[in-house]
């Protein structure tokens, strides 16, 4: 063993973490978590360490270690992921769009908890379900779910209703007695439809509508009476595979590649609910069990509803990688379901992998022509395209997005506020974003090619300035009305045909510059629009604000009352400051 990674396993700590394994020329190649990063690291190396092929490769070629100590496990899994996608290590698999993994949230910490959808998960005062692979089935079922139970989805504080509440749609804000315990109920009712208890609730809502309508509460009766049928829509998607009420997962993957598709198959209470699908990138050369056996490592932990037994197609030699007892079927119904999960992540695979091809055909097609139409001397690899959204000059963004290889590229997508206009000026807003990219942005790649979202007046306006700053990119200019090119070096723009590869590639570009830019202005002008006068006193976060509407109620109150009053709440120092912005702005 090399002596400075001998030294490192002397020194490991005894805490939760994430391990980084480096090769002698200091390439990273895997990342991991552990909770106990001493004994999880040091086991890779004991001599009966039981390790598939890939990984004693990878072992061999160790030449130092890193490690991160964090507070707990969810922190650890958190940044292994992180780590993960940013430098996409060799012996890892990649989880392909688990961004947009969404979980249903409960916030306990208000009186009346408000359910939301979030990305992130890990405050312990918050309840989550999830994950849900599926952004738009998670979507779906929320709207349909907000619409059965009447839930909490806005911020505002329970005495502040929402335009949801004064249509009779949330019970977030009705302040009685009967009504918080009511709600509390319907908390509860949600915790079982997102455990997958669908069933029993229903027997329960038709009883109870059947009691109600007995006592002739037929308003009662008639709100239960489409909470069961929007109910009933969801255990639709169910098939009932069990009358014993039993819970486990199966899990099976399917390979093409580079590429792996696993499906996950759920069964809660003896129902099978929708089949989740997740694609893996960077699994060439792993085998089954290491790609098996990293996904449920780093999937596993994130979700919610975990069960105490999951069926697997083959054995692993890490057997207590999750909490879940691990078993192999050879014949009966869990065999047919592993199959059937096989089945599913075949096709999802094939789908997907057709659709892609088909969309890269495409892409190399446009990139191509334009090389050809613009005398350029590659492809262009890289095509940044530009966009304003304003609203007479206010609150003005700028929006970049970016085609590498001719396919959308979100992550090296980038925003920007425009500074120092109030009345609208696009081609000035537009160079200003341009020379900000490309003067105090070093470090992001450069583009082989320019696109900005107008016509000759802007192409000219963006070009001269970029020319002070020196920076000479092949730019030009879509003009909507006529889809015409408008290019720097002729007078004349181009006129291409409808179904020119090209111009398809262009417009994408374009049209989702202006789809980004106009969803970031549209966030600010949204947050600007709500902002009230409590959000404008400096020096003051959530904790002391909420502290000041307890006591003083409303905004006037506290404009008429004296420095000794507030200083009792928040203290002299910041009573001074807020007294002072008061008097200077109101």
């Amino acid at each position: 063993m090399i002596n400075p990674l001998k030294q490192q396993l002397n020194h490991l700590p005894h805490t939760p973490g994430v391990y980084e394994f480096f090769n002698s020329q200091d390439e990273l190649l895997y990342v991991g978590k552990a909770k106990n990063l001493n004994n999880r690291v040091k086991s890779y190396f004991h001599i009966k360490a039981d390790l598939s092929p890939a990984k004693q490769i990878m072992v061999s070629q160790i030449h130092h270690l890193q490690t991160t100590t964090v507070k707990n496990e969810t922190e650890a899994l958190l940044l292994e992921g992180s780590l993960i996608k940013q430098h996409q290590p060799p012996y890892n698999i990649v989880l392909k769009d688990d961004k947009s993994w969404l979980y249903f949230a409960i916030d306990y910490r208000d009186q009346f908890p408000r359910v939301s959808l979030e990305r992130q998960f890990g405050n312990k005062k918050i309840k989550y379900f999830g994950p849900y692979t599926s952004a738009n089935s998670a979507r779906e079922s929320f709207k349909l779910l907000k619409k059965i139970l009447g839930l909490k989805t806005c911020s505002n504080p329970p005495d502040k209703p929402c335009f949801e509440s004064r249509l009779g749609r949330c019970w977030g804000h009705k302040l009685d007695k009967n009504s918080f315990t009511y709600y509390r109920q319907q908390l509860v009712r949600l915790e079982k439809i997102l455990r997958g208890d669908v069933n029993d609730l229903l027997k329960e809502l038709k009883l109870h509508m059947q009691q109600s309508a007995q006592k002739h509460h037929y308003e009662i009766a008639a709100r239960l009476r489409d909470q069961i049928k929007h109910l009933e829509r969801l255990v639709i998607k169910q098939n009932i595979l069990s009358a014993k009420s039993e819970n486990y997962d199966i899990f099976n993957l399917a390979r093409s590649g580079d590429n792996t598709v696993i499906c996950r198959l759920p069964i809660r209470r003896g129902a099978l609910l929708d089949a989740e699908k997740m694609w893996l990138e960077q699994t060439k050369n792993l085998s089954e069990q290491d790609i098996l056996e990293d996904f449920l490592n780093q999937y596993y932990p994130r979700v919610t509803d975990k069960v105490k037994q999951a069926f697997i197609p083959l054995g692993l030699a890490n057997k207590k990688i999750i909490s879940a007892k691990l078993t192999v079927p050879r014949r009966g119904k869990k065999a047919a379901l592993l199959h059937m999960a096989q089945t599913i992540a075949s096709n999802y695979l094939n789908q997907s992998a057709a659709s892609w091809q088909k969309k890269e055909k495409r892409a190399k097609q446009g990139l191509k022509e334009l090389k050809n139409i613009l005398h350029l001397p590659s492809l262009p690899k890289r095509i940044e395209g530009y966009d304003i959204s304003n609203i007479q000059g206010q609150e003005a963004v700028g929006a970049m997005v970016v085609l590498t290889n001719g396919i959308l590229d979100t992550k090296q997508y980038r925003k920007f506020k425009i500074q120092g206009f109030s009345k609208p000026n696009d081609f000035a807003m537009l160079a200003q974003m341009l020379v900000r990219r490309f003067t105090k942005n070093h470090d992001w790649t450069k583009p082989n090619l320019i696109m900005l979202d107008g016509g000759a007046g802007q192409l000219s306006v963006v070009k001269n300035e970029l020319n002070k700053y020196k920076i000479n990119i092949p730019i030009l200019a879509l003009a909507k009305q006529e889809e015409l090119i408008y290019l720097s070096a002729q007078k004349q723009p181009l006129k291409l045909v409808s179904d020119s590869p090209a111009l398809l590639l262009l417009q994408q570009l374009r049209d989702e510059a202006h789809r980004f830019g106009i969803t970031f202005y549209r966030s600010l002008h949204k947050k600007s629009a709500t902002l009230s006068a409590w959000d404008t006193l400096p020096g003051i976060g959530p904790k002391l604000k909420k502290k000041l509407k307890l006591a003083f109620g409303s905004w006037n109150k506290i404009k008429q009352t004296n420095i000794e009053e507030i200083a009792k709440i928040i203290g002299s120092h910041k009573t001074k400051i807020i007294k002072n912005y008061i008097k200077d702005n109101y």
